[in-house]
């Protein structure tokens, strides 16, 4: 099965929750505009349709309150982020090329998510969940190509799942909200350079 569609099984939502119309969508589309310019606790159900130009009640036909918006808007950016990594994975030819290219797609698009909504998301403790639910999902993607890349010698022998977690903390670390506020270091930058330091040290000696 290819990394696009192991993802597409991977969804943190039921599947029936991911049934929208058109203008739902494009409603969901306008809501997840609002919650990463302003997060979720200073905004309110009619702020929020007024910006989709729509009704309250078409809102509460999507989910039946902000916090159930939230975690819709978050699975279908953290599927859409997953999916743009897993096709960059797809994409790459080496084990370690398709490493580099999961942590640099995935880690820039999760911090183009800004603090705002990120803080958000960690204030409501089913959004957390289900951020965690979705870091894991790419954590054991991340797993399985360092394995493959110890099988093909591509690097020395390590604890897969070890590398896999210390990658996504770091990873993690440069995109989170307090970084962004007080580091001089941009977040590409310090992605770049991480991930850099980090497959350089996995090589063969």
């Amino acid at each position: 099965m290819s990394y696009p569609a192991r993802i597409a099984d991977s969804g943190g939502l039921a599947p029936g929750r991911q049934r929208f119309s058109h203008r739902q969508e494009e409603v969901l589309d306008t809501v997840e505009a609002v919650f990463r310019r302003e997060g979720l606790r200073g905004v309110r159900m009619g702020d929020l349709a007024t910006e989709a130009n729509c009704s309250r009640s078409t809102l509460y036909e999507i989910a039946p309150g902000k916090e159930q918006l939230l975690l819709l808007v978050l699975d279908r950016m953290m599927r859409r982020i997953s999916l743009r990594g897993a096709t960059a994975i797809d994409q790459a030819d080496t084990n370690m090329d398709r490493i580099r290219a999961m942590l640099a797609s995935g880690a820039l698009d999760f911090a183009d998510l800004g603090p705002r909504f990120l803080d958000g998301v960690r204030s409501y403790a089913p959004a957390r969940m289900l951020l965690d639910h979705w870091i894991a999902v790419c954590r054991d993607t991340l797993e399985d190509l360092i394995d493959d890349a110890i099988a093909e010698r591509e690097i020395r022998p390590v604890n897969g799942r070890v590398v896999a977690e210390v990658m996504f903390a770091s990873v993690l670390r440069f995109t989170d909200p307090d970084f962004t506020r007080t580091s001089r270091v941009t977040t590409a930058d310090a992605l770049s350079g991480i991930v850099d330091l980090l497959l350089d040290g996995l090589r063969p000696r």
